[in-house]
């Protein structure tokens, strides 16, 4: 309850100095501001609020530019605009808000836990799968209740008791491919400089912060969907659950199937084609909010290891993709040589030709039509 206030109080405080001009005029000279500007929301038809860079940011105050950011970005539409199926599409938009506000406060409160607990900044990688597993069963209870147990469904366990034999299965197929927890970490906790398209920058310089901000929002977009993930595989067709989360046009028995089928196969085809073809072009995808909606951004990151432990299927398209971009500029060099080529014989050489023979069959057909009429006109003559 406590952090939920200092939470309300903080957000009180933002809109107060920036969007009041006399209290943004009275502000005390060593209040933080944002570094970076924070996008409009819909519905607000001042635009962007652009922040004046202040004196050098404390530890809390980079921390507090981030989590308020992403904030403000939760009010916006959560229609996936994006081409891949994600877990959340199936909740309705205020269950789906009401999971990712749940994320932001937990991940900020286990932040802080590992601020009390003096945490080495050489840890901050290693301890990252620890610490989204731990968000992710924080968050599991806290959404659906640490006792409840759906009525009439057959069940002698609470929800989450069942969903948590799932944790290992989640950890593998979605929290371990969540990217640079670790770096987002390093700079939440001890200021650590963010890498940015290959170039380090300072932890309170605006790129640190948007890249920050990018890595959170994936972070609770995929922990989202591993909350969900469980639950999809095991209680997917449970009454009292879909009332209670699914939007209305998804709670037929065929729609959830049929959405199910879906991530089932987005996740193969991401495993055997989209992250390795991924890996080979040096991007990484991330989950971002924005006023239309959720959708994907594609970032550059350096990824030679991966691609050396690559084996098997995923391998075999690094090296049709490779082979794909030597053999492709030729052949279309060579295809467009043969086609200019047979543009010319048909043109300049068959063309002609054809013209050369239809102008002596019209000729032949004038000379035939001019005898016709000389024989018409004599035998007119003679009668």
């Amino acid at each position: 309850m406590l952090a939920g206030r200092r939470r309300e109080l903080r957000a009180a405080r933002w809109l107060i100095q920036h969007l009041l001009p006399e209290a943004a005029a009275a502000r005390a000279p060593d209040s933080p501001a944002p570094l970076f500007a924070v996008p409009p929301v819909p519905g607000n038809p001042s635009g962007a609020v652009t922040m004046a860079a202040p004196a050098p940011l404390t530890l809390d105050n980079v921390r507090t530019q981030v989590f308020e950011a992403v904030f403000l970005k939760l009010q916006y539409p959560l229609e996936n605009r994006s081409t891949i199926p994600l877990e959340i599409d199936i909740l309705r938009s205020d269950r789906a808000r009401e999971l990712l506000y749940t994320l932001l406060r937990d991940f900020e409160d286990l932040l802080n836990d590992l601020q009390q607990a003096q945490l080495p900044p050489g840890q901050a990688i290693t301890t990252a799968p620890t610490l989204l597993r731990d968000l992710w069963q924080k968050v599991t209870t806290d959404f659906f209740g640490r006792y409840y147990t759906p009525q009439d469904s057959g069940l002698e366990q609470p929800v989450v008791a069942v969903l948590g034999r799932d944790a290992e299965a989640v950890q593998q197929s979605i929290l371990n491919q969540i990217p640079e927890v670790g770096p987002l970490l390093d700079h939440l906790l001890f200021q650590g400089s963010v890498v940015v398209d290959g170039t380090s920058y300072q932890a309170t310089t605006p790129e640190a912060l948007r890249r920050s901000q990018l890595v959170l929002e994936n972070l609770l977009l995929q922990t989202a969907c591993a909350v969900m993930q469980p639950m999809l595989n095991r209680f997917a067709d449970v009454e009292p659950l879909k009332k209670g989360l699914y939007q209305r046009r998804m709670m037929s028995s065929r729609d959830v199937a049929r959405f199910r089928n879906d991530l089932s196969w987005r996740y193969r085809w991401d495993s055997l084609v989209n992250e390795p073809k991924a890996i080979f072009e040096s991007q990484r995808r991330f989950l971002t909010l924005t006023p239309d909606g959720i959708q994907v951004q594609w970032v550059y990151a350096p990824r030679h290891e991966e691609l050396a432990t690559l084996g098997g299927v995923p391998y075999v398209l690094t090296l049709a993709l490779e082979a794909r971009d030597a053999i492709a500029p030729r052949f279309r060099t060579v295809v467009s040589l043969v086609g200019s080529s047979l543009v010319y014989v048909l043109t300049e050489v068959v063309g002609r030709g054809i013209g050369l023979v239809g102008r002596g069959v019209l000729k032949g057909i004038g000379s035939a039509w001019q005898e016709t009429r000389m024989r018409q006109r004599r035998s007119r003559d003679e009668v």
